[in-house]
């Protein structure tokens, strides 16, 4: 990593946004963004926060293993997919949302999906019932 990229890094796991970091260091947030974006790149990880937590451990622990070691079959097969295509994942960016976050938000957004259907399912029934009744 560059010593920039290790000021974003390091910044990130602060827990300050691109445009704090930006501030902080007297560029532009795009720029902070092409840094982590690279930092994350090179080093396999998905999410600025997994990125983070790795930093907060290297420099706890005062070691630096290469973060590659510790990835996932799933992730290690994204960026070999990615190397050959050239192409982001399906979806655009990634989103820096943890893995037990997406989850969640999935989650939600299924059980939302459940209900609105049942409302409405529940609805068009009544409606018919009320109909056969006036008949």
């Amino acid at each position: 990593m560059t010593a920039r990229q290790t000021d974003c890094v390091a910044l990130v796991a602060q827990g300050l946004s691109s445009k704090e970091i930006a501030r902080e260091l007297g560029i532009a947030p795009s720029t902070v963004d092409n840094h982590i974006a690279i930092a994350m790149h090179q080093y396999g990880f998905t999410n600025r926060n997994a990125v983070a937590r790795w930093y907060r451990e290297t420099v706890e622990s005062k070691q630096a293993p290469d973060p590659r070691a510790s990835a996932t079959a799933a992730e290690i097969s994204l960026i070999r997919r990615e190397l050959l295509l050239g192409t982001p994942p399906l979806g655009g960016i990634r989103n820096s949302l943890s893995v037990k976050e997406r989850i969640v938000s999935v989650a939600q957004v299924s059980i939302l999906s459940i209900m609105a259907t049942s409302a409405a399912a529940t609805f068009v029934l009544g409606l018919i019932f009320l109909l056969k009744l006036r008949m």
